[in-house]
């Protein structure tokens, strides 16, 4: 059995291919994954986690330029349906360009967003942990409620979103890594902005998301998805 697939699309007018990681990559990376999960669950348990991460999380509420700009201008897109039509447009930029891989792009980011959210709601359930807002007097949540629903750890937010990209890295262009990563990065940056995590959610939460685009690589490199010539 092969232990990689290969996936072939047509970008632009070049004919590239895009390589699944083999299984034994995927199992390395989800294990380093589950190492950081497992270290920033018991760091968010630990008595006096929120005063020790109290600092950072009022410094990024009002960061100095350029983050603090950049932030500001892009923390309208992560409300709930501008990021909806985000994702949506990025979701049919991969679709196009993906051609003979689609069903197996549709089928990571199924993966992905399921394994992505069962750990983390699991997760957020046991751990129970307060957001900054109901720990730090006086933070600016942007726009934000000022009781975000739900616990802190890990945060979900970060966890899809980094998830998606990490399972469709195989099939994405250059460019649409790099937007990808950008994205997701913006993404976790902004929960931190707004005050509805702190920096160990975050952390584990991306932590989650690679763990998660694993399983994606590791599905489609042991049963890929066969397209018709």
């Amino acid at each position: 059995m092969q232990n990689r697939e290969e996936a072939t699309m047509n970008v632009s007018g070049a004919h590239q291919v895009r390589t699944v990681p083999p299984p034994a990559r995927s199992r390395v990376l989800a294990t380093l994954a589950a190492l950081v999960i497992a270290a920033t669950w018991w760091l968010a348990l630990q008595p006096g986690a929120a005063d020790a991460q109290t600092s950072f999380v009022s410094w990024i509420n009002d960061p100095p330029p350029p983050l603090g700009t950049v932030l500001a201008v892009t923390n309208p897109l992560f409300r709930p349906v501008p990021l909806a039509v985000v994702g949506l447009t990025l979701g049919g930029w991969v679709m196009a360009t993906t051609r003979g891989a689609r069903w197996e792009v549709l089928r990571a980011i199924v993966i992905s967003v399921a394994i992505s959210e069962v750990i983390t709601q699991t997760l957020k359930r046991l751990a129970h942990q307060s957001r900054p807002t109901a720990s730090i007097v006086g933070l600016d949540v942007h726009g934000y409620p000022k009781d975000p629903y739900g616990d802190a750890y890990p945060s979900a937010h970060t966890s899809v979103a980094v998830g998606l990209v990490a399972a469709l890295w195989p099939w994405l262009t250059w460019p649409q890594r790099i937007v990808g990563v950008i994205l997701a990065g913006l993404v976790a940056l902004n929960r931190l902005y707004i005050g509805a995590h702190w920096p160990v959610d975050v952390i584990g939460g991306a932590a989650i998301g690679l763990l998660s685009g694993c399983g994606c690589w590791f599905v489609a490199s042991r049963w890929p998805i066969a397209v018709a010539a």
